[in-house]
């Protein structure tokens, strides 16, 4: 966004509008209060410094604390600019040049980058690892040894706008490619009105994380456009592509069940004269549950104008101060204090607040703070500051956030969540059962949680009362539908009843004989990977496959209580030594290295188990290099029945009302709801043996209930899937 600059005499004082020609500041992911940083704020609360040398930038850019360093000129050096943490590099006037040396950051927060042209660095313009809450803006980025800004190993919450990328080969990455466990669940970025032009590649590439890229506009691109892989989703929004190759571009695979595999959601853009995939996978996430974005998105239409005259260097960013919370912020939390960034020779500021930016209140403060005399919840607020000159005022940009709920709100699993994962990956070798989270309420010191498989909660269903937003249930199972609730105490002991949620996992039943793994309900790295014979063939023609980390795959066991011989198949590659742990519900039984290292199927066979009915069957493996722990199947064999036959008695099925359409839920034969399907009857009032046929279970005897509008009462029904 280019500064313009109003000049306005008012009874001998210069009134000065610092503004943009479309909304300003910081959005996106680089927003988020997480990670123990509200937003990104770089130097923002530090001293503002002047550098006019090389050697002054590197003293201010490395040293500790919080700094607002303003870069006057160009520089000529070799090597790269190491930044710490809480600082803010802005080049002023028309914007600063690094010529032959680039910026590297690395296990650091809290970055600002503005106005900067980074050219013919060795080897990246920007690089940073394990770093998060970072902004670039009004960037000039060309012509490097590698990459132009690579934000890779573990790095996470970073907003680039209205850069200029351009002229180069390898230009954005988010991620630095498969098997990499430390970006699992990071690499959440934001690019919009970006320039890239005449580029090749990762513009920019985006793996594991959620990406979120609109108002870009794209020219003369000769590979390919926003690449996607291994497990990230991207919402790619009206965007503007003109003469470039595949706008849309899957990295590696087209299955969707094998873990380099991506969504992208394409949304409102527009080709033109471009080749190449167009459509992406149609799946994404929805960034207004993070952040604002809905008064900066411009139609694509208007992009190559707006982003063509305003991105890169412009002049007169140093006049800019940002506001914390971040401008478009949401679900902010009852703070005491509003704060902004500084500037120079500022004698006075003045503050407009309201839930009207038409009829704000104004305040006056000499500090660069603000207390409103009540925030509600689920509230939008306006506001702006204007910085008093001894012979100018500033104008600022109008700002925005909304506050939090009263109630605890966004649940995990969301609520409704059919297919929810159990267990989730916690470091690169260990799985743990899925924590349940939620954001924040808005005045809650603490929180009282009730968890139970009925809505209907008693003094049982009490589970904890944690200080923070999230809680560890343990291992939960699978295939049973849950409800919980969080309420939310405040100062004064009050609590604020929560909603209800529910969700249910997945569940897959094993029994005497072979379990495809394939079948099984897959947590943590675990994915379906098909091997027909290519490279060796499965039983089945499909395997598990891990990828950077630690996975499970379970079962829950609808046999007899037994003794059982427990045997193991996986293909044992010939680089890397992966593991393997087989569990009966939490119990360990056995663990094992996979380090044959000669690309052949082993077999491990574990005797003497003892598995009673609905145990939870866990094959939990971790990776390690190319040793991804290729999982085929397991078979059970019963050495020795511990139940006593069972007789079950044949029940009379009688008709149905025709043409009706029913509930009917599908138990084990010890009582576990497995499923609820809808049905409907044929003109005789008989139900098809198809409903349950299809089901995606082993085969066994189970049984049926159904329920209906004007359907008598019965018993449970049985059948037999063969």
């Amino acid at each position: 966004m280019k500064f313009y600059r109003t000049l306005t005499l008012i009874s001998g004082l210069f009134f000065i509008t610092t503004g943009l020609f479309a909304n300003n500041g910081l959005i996106g992911w680089a927003t988020c209060n997480t990670l123990g940083q509200n937003g990104t704020t770089g130097g923002g609360r530090g001293q503002i410094v002047r550098v006019n040398t090389k050697a002054a930038l590197e003293q201010y850019a490395k040293a500790s604390g919080d700094y607002i360093i303003l870069v006057e000129g160009s520089f000529t050096g070799t090597g790269v600019l190491q930044v710490s943490s809480n600082k803010t590099i802005v080049g002023t006037g028309n914007g600063a040049t690094f010529d032959g040396f680039g910026i590297d950051v690395k296990d650091k927060q809290n970055i600002i980058l503005r106005n900067l042209t980074i050219k013919n660095a060795k080897p990246d313009a920007i690089a940073m690892r394990n770093t998060h809450h970072v902004w670039v803006d009004h960037c000039d980025l060309s012509n490097s040894d590698d990459g132009l800004f690579d934000f890779t190993i573990g790095s996470d919450y970073l907003t680039v706008s209205w850069t200029l990328f351009h002229d180069h080969d390898k230009v954005a990455l988010a991620n630095s490619g498969t098997q990499h466990f430390e970006d699992v669940g990071k690499n959440k970025v934001c690019y919009h009105h970006n320039w890239f032009n005449n580029t090749v590649q990762r513009n920019p590439r985006i793996g594991y994380g959620m990406g979120h890229v609109f108002n870009n506009y794209y020219s003369n691109v000769s590979s390919y456009c926003v690449g996607y892989h291994t497990g990230a989703s991207v919402l790619i929004e009206n965007n503007y592509f003109y003469k470039s190759k595949s706008p849309l571009n899957q990295m590696y695979t087209n299955v969707s069940t094998a873990a380099n595999y991506a969504d992208a959601e394409e949304r409102g853009n527009i080709f033109d004269s471009t080749s190449g995939n167009k459509k992406g996978t149609g799946k994404s996430f929805d960034p207004a549950q993070y952040y604002n974005y809905a008064f900066m998105l411009d139609d694509a239409a208007d992009v190559p104008a707006i982003v063509q005259s305003k991105a890169g260097n412009v002049y007169g960013i140093e006049y800019e101060y940002l506001p914390s919370p971040a401008n478009g912020a949401i679900d902010v939390r009852n703070i005491g204090e509003l704060w902004w960034s500084g500037i120079e020779n500022v004698q006075s500021w003045e503050v407009y607040f309201g839930t009207d930016p038409d009829s704000m209140v104004k305040t006056s403060t000499t500090g660069r703070s603000f207390r409103p005399e009540e925030l509600l919840p689920d509230t939008e607020y306006f506001w702006k500051v204007n910085a008093i000159k001894a012979d100018t005022t500033i104008e600022g940009s109008l700002w925005r956030f909304h506050t939090a709920p009263a109630k605890a709100s966004k649940p995990y699993p969301a609520d409704g969540e059919l297919h929810a994962k159990l267990r989730q990956a916690n470091t690169e070798t260990t799985t743990i059962p899925t924590v349940l989270s939620w954001i924040p309420a808005f005045e809650a010191i603490s929180y009282k949680v009730y968890l139970d498989t009925t809505p209907d909660f008693s003094d049982s269903s009490y589970q904890a009362s944690p200080a923070t937003a999230s809680i560890a249930p343990g291992q939960l199972r699978f295939g049973v539908k849950y409800y919980w609730r969080v309420d939310a105490v405040i100062n004064n002991n009050t609590i604020i009843e929560g909603d209800t949620w529910d969700f249910i996992s997945d569940v897959y039943y094993s029994q005497e004989g072979i379990t495809e793994c394939e079948h099984m309900v897959l947590n943590g790295r675990a994915f379906k990977e098909e091997q027909s014979g290519v490279w060796f063939k499965a039983s089945n023609n499909w395997v598990v496959s891990g990828e950077a980390g630690p996975g499970t795959m379970s079962s829950v066991w609808g046999g007899p209580d037994a003794i059982c011989k427990v045997s193991i198949d996986y293909f044992d590659e010939s680089d890397g030594n992966g593991w393997y742990g087989f569990y009966v519900n939490d119990t360990y039984v056995r663990g094992w290295a996979a380090s044959r290292n000669n690309d052949q199927m082993v077999t491990v066979n574990i005797e003497n188990v003892r598995i009673l009915r609905e145990n939870e069957l866990r094959i939990a493996f971790y990776t390690h290099a190319g040793e991804l722990c290729r999982t085929d199947k397991m078979n059970i064999l019963i050495t020795e029945n511990l139940e006593e036959p069972q007789q079950l008695q044949p029940v009379v099925s009688t008709p149905y009302p025709p043409n009706q359409e029913m509930s009917m839920n599908i138990y084990t034969v010890s009582g576990l709801l497995l499923k609820t399907i809808t049905v409907r009857s044929d003109a005789d009032g008989r139900l098809s043996d198809q409903h349950w046929m299809e089901l995606p279970l082993p085969s066994g005897l189970y049984f049926y209930t159904v329920q209906g509008e004007n359907i008598p009462a019965r018993g449970a029904q049985r059948f037999f899937k063969p």
